[in-house]
C-alpha cells in the first residue's frame, strides 16, 4: 500500500498560504520596529529566512524549488544586511551577526518545516 502524496495544486497552495501569512507577520513586525531603528530588525531578517523559500517552492512545488529558494533568501538577506540601510533603513548601517544569525535560523525552520512536510506520512515496512 503507498501512501498518498499531495498534488502540487495543493503543494502550491499550502506553500503560498505560509508565505502569505509569514509576509503580513512579518510587515506587521517591521512596522512596529521601524521607529527604534534598524538594529532591532533581527526578528524581521528571521521571518524573512522562513517565508521566503516557500514562495520559490509555492512556484515550483518540487525540492529543487525549494533549495534554489533557500539559495535566493540567503542572497536577499545578505544584501539586506549590506545594503539595507540605502534602501529606505531596511537593515543595519553595517554588518549585524545578530540578523545574520537570525536570518539563518530562519531558514533553518523553513527547511525543518520542508522536510516535515515533506514526510509527515512515512512508508511503513511490509
Amino acid at each position: 500500500m503507498t501512501e498518498p502524496r499531495l498534488p502540487p495544486a495543493k503543494t502550491r497552495a499550502l506553500s503560498l498560504g505560509l508565505f502569505v501569512f509569514v509576509a503580513i507577520f512579518a510587515a506587521i513586525v517591521w512596522s512596529l520596529l521601524r521607529p527604534y531603528g534598524s538594529v532591532y530588525f533581527f526578528p524581521v531578517h528571521f521571518l524573512v529566512g522562513l517565508g521566503l523559500p516557500f514562495l520559490c517552492y509555492a512556484l515550483g512545488a518540487n525540492r529543487a524549488a525549494f533549495l534554489a529558494g533557500l539559495g535566493l533568501t540567503a542572497v536577499v538577506l545578505v544584501l539586506f544586511n549590506l545594503w539595507g540601510d540605502q534602501v529606505g533603513g531596511i537593515g543595519p548601517r553595517v554588518f549585524d551577526w545578530a540578523h545574520a544569525v537570525a536570518g539563518m535560523l530562519g531558514m533553518l525552520l523553513a527547511y525543518g518545516v520542508f522536510r516535515l512536510s515533506t514526510r509527515v506520512r512515512q512508508r511503513h515496512a511490509r
